[in-house]
């Protein structure tokens, strides 16, 4: 701001002459006077002044020319109001692209995250397959460039896939993929208008009912007794025969015995395909807890007690009989207690990639991996480390093991059985059994057998809602005790009632 050298007030208050005495406008006289009702000021050169005098006789005259002069409304940078700025962006002219090349180039950067292991293959598949099923519709429409994307484009979707489909979560979900390209990609490079997916309504919305989140049923007992069954007893001796050149396939050995074994952690813990693809053998820990056998209990107790008679000091030594008053599933630390059996327990220690929280799962399955590793040392002759996979492809540069092709088997094992009538299927379900079944059977089971919802829903990485929203379709009958007891022979209490003031 330049230096006043001089100033004197004119035409009663109204305004004032100064001179400037720095900057560019140094030894120049001006006349000044406040904008009535702002905060801000004009001004006008009074040129020919060179002196106090001669500017006070030049001010009226500057004052009139001043008050002629249009006023001027402040410019701003920014514009504050949100529906100028999107009738600017909308006069703009934008980048123009071809949707496919668009959505392929998104697909493209969804792979790299991938290859960098921020990104799960199994996710990276979904949108892949969703965005199938989008070009097909957006081709059927004849939109072809970004630039032919309107607020309607999109409103027809769902009846497009509702003909193809009768899984409206399926629908829900490709949505969900293409809002997050249109959001992840064309809005943010400018392709579209960033006001259409503002708006809230852009996408249209399908509603999700109960019966569309019957996928993935949990495995009843007795189809999991065949399922299991078929694949340790039938399928499974299969790799042990000799081809016509009296030769066995390694190979094929490694992976049926392999596939057994996965299938019943999975199961017994209720990771999901991703996790148990990730194990590694360091994150796994076996304790025996022991458990109390009644009959081998006796059984130690009176071998103790002929020998004392054998010897012949039955009245000298007295031998405290094993108290049978336990729960047979109760953990018995102390190893020299009567009757008792190991019972291991294993502690897994994982990651759930959706939510990318650190659980530890307690299970049943400590003899399972046990089982595993003497396999993979005494059969195959490979020795175990810490840092490599569970169910490393020992074969394959100690790889994760092939997620396709276990779900492949799996679904040409559960076929075949369906095919030959053996399996049931769900009772609230016609969906066939996946991998992810077996979650969804840890997780009923659970429910049926009354474990507290809150330690469910850590041990599974889960939200309780997401639990009783997606996973509980537990069969009544199964409880239908609990509900219809009845206490006969119980006489009913009349309490007293205590007054604590007069009526």
């Amino acid at each position: 701001m330049p230096q006043i050298q001089l100033q004197e007030r004119v035409l009663n208050g109204r305004g004032r002459v100064l001179l400037y005495g720095s900057g560019t406008s140094a030894g120049k006289w001006y006349y000044k006077e406040k904008v009535e009702g702002q905060r801000r000021y004009k001004e006008k050169q009074l040129f020919g002044a060179s002196s106090l005098e001669q500017a006070i006789a030049m001010a009226p005259e500057a004052a009139i020319e001043l008050a002629k002069e249009p006023e001027k409304k402040p410019s701003y940078r920014y514009a504050s109001d949100p529906l100028t700025l999107i009738q600017r962006e909308e006069k703009r002219e934008r980048p123009k692209i071809d949707l496919e090349v668009a959505m392929d180039q998104w697909l493209s950067e969804q792979e790299k995250r991938v290859d960098a292991g921020a990104f799960q293959p199994a996710s990276y598949s979904h949108k892949f397959n969703c965005c199938r099923h989008i070009k097909l519709y957006l081709k059927k429409k004849k939109v072809t460039f970004t630039t032919q994307i309107n607020p309607t484009t999109f409103d027809d979707y769902p009846v497009y896939r509702l003909k193809q489909t009768d899984k409206r979560i399926v629908i829900h979900r490709e949505l969900a993929v293409l809002g997050e390209f249109i959001k992840s990609y064309l809005v943010k490079h400018k392709y579209i208008p960033a006001h259409l997916w503002l708006d809230g309504q852009f996408l249209p919305r399908v509603k999700v009912r109960d019966t569309d989140r019957d996928a993935n049923p949990a495995i009843n007992p007795e189809d999991w007794r065949t399922i299991i069954d078929y694949i340790r007893e039938e399928w499974r001796p299969l790799a042990y025969e000799k081809d016509q050149f009296g030769r066995r396939s390694e190979k094929s050995i490694y992976f049926r015995n392999m596939f057994w074994h996965w299938l019943l952690i999975a199961k017994s813990t209720g990771m999901s395909p991703e996790e148990i693809c990730k194990m590694k053998w360091k994150s796994v820990e076996i304790i025996d807890v022991g458990r109390i056998s009644k009959s081998k209990a006796i059984e130690e107790y009176e071998q103790i007690l002929d020998e004392i008679r054998e010897e012949g000091k039955e009245g000298e030594i007295y031998i405290e009989p094993p108290n049978l008053d336990i729960n047979p599933s109760d953990w018995v630390l102390n190893h020299d207690a009567w009757g008792r059996e190991e019972r291991l327990i294993s502690f897994i220690t994982t990651v759930r990639a959706k939510t990318s929280r650190v659980r530890e799962i307690p299970c049943n399955l400590g003899y399972v991996f046990r089982r595993w590793k003497y396999f993979l040392e005494n059969e195959l002759k490979h020795k175990v480390r810490g840092d490599d996979y569970v169910f490393a492809q020992i074969h394959n540069e100690m790889k994760q093991p092939n997620q396709r092709k276990i779900q492949q088997h799996w679904r040409w094992a559960v076929d075949k059985l369906m095919d030959e009538g053996k399996l049931k299927g769900h009772k609230f379900s016609d969906r066939p059994y996946t991998l992810y079944s077996l979650r969804s059977t840890f997780i009923e089971n659970h429910l049926m057998k009354g474990t507290d919802i809150f330690l469910l829903a850590r041990i599974c990485g889960n939200s309780v809602k997401t639990i009783m929203d997606t996973y509980e379709r537990i069969d009544i009958r199964k409880r239908t005790k609990e509900i219809t007891d009845i206490e006969y022979g119980k006489k009913t209490s009349n309490a007293a009632v205590v007054q604590l003031y007069a009526d």
